[in-house]
């Protein structure tokens, strides 16, 4: 198996999501249920929540894995045995905004389901590796080839959920991280205020113990390679060294700008600096 197959493996499949979109109301009484109680099959799940699901398919996997992209909920087991628990991060969202309104809990969901570990398929690709390949404007159909060329040719569209995400107001659309304009999509950036800083400082700490979890420093270069960190943002450069100076102000890291590349020095674990 090649790292790039590897890799893959620790992302949601292709088409876990069924078709569906990520709705929120569905999340949040995910989130209240693993809260609760956390165990039970789909049917039982569907019960207790009002998640809409049948027998052999419907929402409630789809949501569950959603919510696993997105770092809400932990699951383990199977069938009526399987039990769900909120992860800190999801009790968090769960107290403080349940019904994941704010538009940093939205971007922070959207992020979550772009990470390379742990996030989705399609997700990682289209706003990871996929922005270098596409820039921040581009048609339908180059997304739609740009996927095929990594996945081969489906019978129906990769894209139709990623998109729907963005431009349902039940799901994430008031990120704006993605606009449909005619045929094309416009990827935004992040926004870059500090009202945001906890939260940027938050996602980029959860990512260095992913993938850093043994070191206390990393250069810029190499953070971003591995994790793709500003580019699943959306920032250039420039904006990604203002980020950088943002999440410092937080006390999260510190950065050595005599050095080329940067080194980043991390000063907390990700629950403080979301605290």
């Amino acid at each position: 198996m090649t790292e790039t197959e590897k890799r893959s493996k620790e992302r949601l499949a292709l088409r876990f999501h069924q078709t569906f979109i990520p709705e929120r109301r569905y999340l949040s009484a995910l989130l209240r249920f693993a809260a609760e109680d956390g165990t039970g099959d789909n049917i039982q799940i569907s019960e207790k929540t009002g998640i809409p699901t049948g027998k052999s398919s419907g929402k409630v996997p789809a949501i569950l894995q959603y919510a696993q992209g997105m770092g809400l909920v932990a699951a383990e087991g199977k069938g009526a045995d399987r039990h769900i628990r909120p992860t800190a991060w999801g009790e968090t969202i769960l107290n403080k905004d349940p019904q994941f309104s704010e538009t940093l809990t939205q971007w922070l969901l959207h992020l979550n389901l772009c990470r390379r570990r742990g996030g989705a398929e399609i997700w990682f690709r289209t706003f990871g590796p996929g922005g270098d390949v596409l820039g921040r404007r581009f048609d339908r159909q180059d997304l739609d080839q740009y996927l095929t060329g990594l996945f081969g040719a489906a019978k129906r569209s990769l894209i139709g959920p990623l998109q729907r995400t963005y431009e349902e107001p039940a799901a994430l659309k008031k990120t704006g991280a993605l606009i449909t304009e005619a045929s094309a999509l416009r990827r935004n950036p992040a926004p870059l205020t500090s009202e945001f800083a906890n939260g940027w400082a938050w996602f980029l700490l959860t990512l260095w113990d992913q993938h850093f979890p043994d070191d206390r420093q990393a250069t810029l270069f190499d953070f971003e390679e591995e994790t793709f960190w500003g580019r699943l943002h959306g920032w250039d450069d420039a904006q990604r060294a203002q980020a950088l100076d943002l999440i410092q102000t937080t006390g999260a890291i510190s950065i050595d700008k005599q050095m080329r590349p940067w080194v980043l020095t991390r000063k907390m674990d990700a629950d403080r600096a979301w605290g």
